[in-house]
């Protein structure tokens, strides 16, 4: 399955206005889906994160460099 977005891309849902980084990349009713880990601080990774399932039509990417800039030494691995 591939979809427009990739493992470890940072994502931004448009509708909830949250960052989070991509972990899976999956189809359901011929829907691409990702599960995504989203921080739950919204800058940091170290405080935790959330899994949230996000369709990939609210999805663009992120251009929070904060984020990015963790994503090699924090990221949230399945």
């Amino acid at each position: 399955m591939t979809g427009k977005f990739q493992f470890r891309d940072l994502v931004y849902n448009i509708n909830t206005k949250e960052d989070g980084a991509v972990r899976r990349v999956y189809e359901t009713r011929s829907i691409t889906m990702y599960e995504v880990a989203v921080p739950i601080q919204g800058d940091a990774w170290a405080p935790g994160h959330y899994i949230s399932d996000w369709t990939e039509d609210v999805l663009q990417l992120s251009n929070n460099e904060h984020l990015k800039s963790q994503l090699n030494s924090r990221f949230p691995c399945p």
